[in-house]
């Protein structure tokens, strides 16, 4: 094959696998970046490297390196200061002035594409900023990239100068340790508050509870779309608002912001900076809600029964709510970030069968996004005690070992599940997973045993 005809069959490849946009404008980019992946996958030519591409899984660290390669990962602390203060003067105090009055200290911030992690620490110092009593609350900052190797550097938190060159000196000083003349250690502290996991955006495996992905107040995704397809642009814009709670805000970058691709979220400008809005849809009273007060008592009251009339029978008792019913319930609250609502609709289905192991694999992944870590590992043990077999449960119970640190449990936890999944038809939905295929789950499982 010629190699117009390789960059031809590479850049349908990666469009289809990675949503990524080669047109013919970026054809050389291409070029380059495939010849270079080749070399180092030690392929005799390009064409053979890409037949070897075709038949490994999305998910796969060769894809995710190619992946890397093809995009630009460079990025910075507090990169575009406009939308950073946008999120500290208006759009954080707001959202936890509301929870504080509702009583619910929770937070859930989403930093999609976060490349070597300066976006997500950022989010994290200002939270820790803004949060005096952050002790008290339940906060949730995930950082996902396809890039498994930029994770691992952001896990280790170490940068140099020039990721700091937008930073102000006294962040610099409170949340950074130097470690040589050039090299800078972020804050332990500031390092726990942030989750990270691999995550293919041009992929279906989100929003869900299983890679908790849902509920969101805030996702920052910039940066990311501008290399996508028309095709995966729409539909990573979809599966991001689905993300979001009501409410909840999501910020790109200003070359992404078209207000067609992400309507019908609302653009609202704050700060110098457009972020968008998603609207709270949810209807108001319904006709079948109580009237107000004032219309009941204008109602004309019931003539009492004639003397020794016989008394009217007592209408028939009304069904119990079916177990089914109250988990899927529960799942749509937790979609729509009503975690507390959920939790709640989980324990009631559980009162009425404890033997159903999707309820407590349910019950589980809302815990966790609600940073209930001992009541989530309850619920995974009581779902692995019925069902033992449960590639789902052993999946949930892996992330949950590595969130508290047991990265040897966490491991073995997830090695079992991809052994199970593994054994499953690839594209057979799990049970307990929220429709996650076989396929997705494991190519997801198999990221993070590679991570770790």
């Amino acid at each position: 094959m010629s190699l117009a005809g390789e960059l031809a069959r590479a850049q349908t490849l990666v469009a289809e696998r990675l949503g990524l946009d080669f047109s013919l404008r970026r054809r050389a980019e291409l070029e380059r970046a495939l010849l270079r992946a080749a070399r180092a996958a030690n392929a005799p030519s390009a064409e053979r490297y890409l037949r070897w591409l075709e038949s490994l899984p999305d998910e796969s660290p060769a894809w995710r390196q190619l992946a890397s390669s093809l995009t630009v990962g460079e990025t910075y602390f507090f990169r575009d200061g406009a939308c950073f203060q946008a999120l500290e003067r208006e759009v954080l105090p707001a959202l936890i002035d509301r929870r504080r009055a509702a009583g619910t200290p929770r937070l859930r911030l989403w930093s999609a594409g976060c490349a070597s992690g300066e976006e997500p620490y950022s989010l994290a110092i200002l939270v820790d900023r803004l949060l005096r009593d952050r002790a008290d609350w339940a906060v949730t900052i995930l950082a996902t990239d396809v890039d498994a190797e930029g994770l691992e550097r952001a896990r280790r938190g170490v940068y140099r100068r020039w990721s700091l060159r937008d930073t102000p000196p006294a962040v610099v000083d409170r949340y950074f340790r130097r470690r040589g003349a050039e090299s800078f250690e972020l804050d332990p502290e500031i390092r726990r508050m942030v989750t990270f996991a691999p995550l293919n955006l041009a992929g279906d495996g989100y929003p869900s509870v299983v890679t908790n992905t849902g509920a969101m107040d805030v996702i920052l995704c910039r940066n990311v779309l501008l290399y996508f397809t028309p095709e995966a642009q729409r539909a990573t814009a979809a599966r991001l608002r689905q993300a979001l709670v009501a409410g909840g805000w999501l910020a790109v970058s200003p070359t992404e912001a078209s207000a067609e691709l992400l309507r019908p979220l609302e653009p609202v400008r704050l700060q110098g900076a457009l972020l968008h809005r998603k609207q709270d849809q949810r209807p108001g009273r319904s006709r079948a809600e109580p009237r107000p007060a004032a219309a009941a008592v204008a109602a004309p009251a019931p003539r009492p029964a004639p003397a020794g009339a016989p008394a009217a029978p007592a209408p028939p008792p009304l069904p119990e709510p079916d177990p089914g019913e109250l988990r899927e319930r529960a799942r749509a609250a937790a979609d729509r970030g009503d975690l507390d609502e959920a939790a709640g609709l989980c324990r009631a289905a559980l009162a009425r069968d404890r033997l159903d192991v999707e309820t407590h694999l349910l019950l589980a992944a809302i815990c966790q996004e609600r940073a209930e870590l001992p009541a989530a590992l309850e619920a995974l043990r009581a779902a692995l005690f019925l069902a033992p077999d449960s590639a789902a449960a052993h999946f949930l119970l892996g992330g949950l070992e590595l969130r508290r640190g047991e990265r040897r449990r966490g491991a073995r936890s997830l090695g079992t599940a991809a052994r199970l999944l593994a054994a499953l038809p690839p594209d057979e939905p799990v049970a307990g997973a929220a429709g996650l295929t076989a396929r997705r789950l494991l190519e997801t499982t198999e990221a993070y045993l590679e991570r770790w």
